[in-house]
């Protein structure tokens, strides 16, 4: 997704508003002459440009302008709500083409946490992390009448679990407010993250009650017939075939 190296007005003026690092950075990034690749699909690529005191992951979509607005919203709205997601730089755009920049966000996804501590030998801390600190975040959402519909290890960064770091949640541009079926979102939301623990980790026994006690409140007992459908929910989820591998 290669773009004009020579901005149009409202480009440049959106340029302007920046400080001069940060600007440049984004006016590389806008030129398609910095950065590496970190995920490409055939409507999206997402690079990351080092800058002096971090680096800035840039999310170029071609058509989609809907999504990418999406997301400049709730990069906004969600941590007014309590939620953690990469600081929103800018959102530039021309045509069918947009750029989306957001600062890099340190650490790794849970689900490269979670295959770290199995093999490190502490995973049953990180499994107490998350039902402290993700569990609790998940559930506000909720209660805002939110959900994700896009709830992944891989889109929940931590900077180090040990250290208590607090979740950043990553690709918001799905979240949505239901006016309807409301339970099937939340079914979903909670799904998403069952299905996307990493193939050959062994979770302790009885991890995901635990986990949606931490979410949900109440006693095991209360808990076991939501945990039914979440699981064959998650169970549906992973027979999915990927749209990208």
């Amino acid at each position: 997704m290669h773009a004009s190296n020579k901005p149009d007005a409202p480009v440049a003026a959106t340029f302007a508003r920046l400080g001069p690092e940060i600007a440049a950075a984004v006016r590389a990034l806008w030129a398609g002459s910095a950065g590496s690749t970190v995920r490409c699909v055939p409507t999206r690529r997402t690079v990351a440009m080092p800058i002096a005191d971090g680096w800035l992951f840039g999310k170029w979509r071609r058509g989609k302008r809907t999504d990418a607005a999406a997301e400049w919203h709730w990069l906004h709205v969600l941590p007014l709500l309590g939620l953690r997601t990469p600081v929103p730089v800018v959102w530039i755009g021309r045509g069918r083409r947009s750029l989306l920049v957001t600062e890099g966000v340190a650490g790794h996804s849970l689900d490269v946490w979670m295959a770290r501590a199995a093999e490190a030998g502490w995973l049953p801390e990180l499994l107490v992390y998350l039902c402290e600190q993700v569990a609790p975040a998940v559930r506000q959402l909720h209660d805002r009448g939110l959900v994700y519909r896009d709830l992944y290890w891989n889109h929940i960064f931590v900077g180090d679990p040990r250290r208590g770091d607090p979740p950043v949640f990553l690709d918001v541009e799905r979240v949505l407010r239901p006016w309807w079926r409301w339970r099937r979102w939340v079914e979903k939301d909670l799904a998403g993250l069952l299905s996307s623990i990493p193939a050959g980790i062994s979770l302790p026994p009885r991890a995901a009650l635990r986990f949606a006690q931490a979410y949900q409140g109440g006693s095991l007992r209360s808990i076991r017939a939501s945990m039914l459908a979440i699981e064959a929910k998650a169970q549906r989820i992973r027979g999915h075939q990927p749209k990208f591998g």
